[in-house]
């Protein structure tokens, strides 16, 4: 009897574990509720700085206390291209975003100018409303990097060498995408990053901490195009 019991009971799990089995081999799994594409944009804009960077020189104090001030570049205004490649699931983006600029530059509390770059890339997330119309607002966030460089910046005796600031940064992010077809949009859009430069480096100093962090706020505007495969 007890023998009886068991092999009934080894034969309700096999059944437990095989129902669930046979039955998801006949589900059909329906990826049009979840379509994905991919994507490249190429836009241009113009970028809106404020913040302790264009306002003031910074004091650095290397390891053997020897103090240098680096002039960073007076950027209150500047054009860069906004390169990105990305993914559409669903009403979501993602994107990793790029852009770069080079020119020159007033530095602070100098009368001198100097050429200065600056380069930014990071991950942006957004929720597109009204997909999948035609007309689409993204509303998201972003996390970046950003790398400030300004030559012949800090002065040494005789002699000068440039500085870089090194720093990440946290945003908003809105946009509009008209498909002129399936494939093609317009995309124009507006990022706010509100930016903390953790670290400057100098040849001198090597690359010492900030104390207070450098805070600056970007805001740009800009208009392109995108390809949608």
């Amino acid at each position: 009897m007890i023998k009886n019991v068991k092999h009934i009971v080894f034969a309700l799990l096999l059944m437990g574990i095989a129902a669930p089995l046979f039955a998801y081999d006949h589900i059909v799994y329906d990826e049009s509720y979840w379509p994905k594409s991919y994507f490249i944009s190429a836009a241009f804009g113009g970028v809106f700085t404020r913040g302790d960077v264009n306002e003031r020189a910074i004091t650095i104090t290397d390891s053997a206390d020897v103090r240098y001030k680096a002039h960073s570049a007076e950027m209150s205004f500047f054009g860069t291209p906004d390169l990105s490649i990305g993914a559409n699931i669903r009403c979501f983006s993602l994107l990793l975003d790029f852009q770069y600029w080079k020119s020159e530059e007033d530095l602070v509390d100098t009368d001198v100018s100097e050429d200065t770059r600056i380069w930014r890339v990071g991950f942006e997330f957004t929720y597109n409303l009204f997909w999948p119309n035609e007309f689409q607002v993204g509303l998201g966030m972003g996390l970046s990097y950003t790398n400030l460089t300004s030559e012949n910046s800090v002065f040494l005796e005789d002699k000068t060498q440039d500085s870089q600031l090194m720093g990440s940064g946290l945003g908003f992010i809105a946009n509009v995408h008209y498909y002129f077809t399936e494939n093609l949009a317009i995309v124009p859009a507006i990022k706010v990053y509100e930016n903390w430069y953790r670290f400057v480096n100098s040849k001198a100093s090597g690359t010492c901490d900030l104390d207070p962090y450098l805070w600056q706020t970007y805001i740009m505007a800009s208009v392109g195009l995108q390809f949608q495969f």
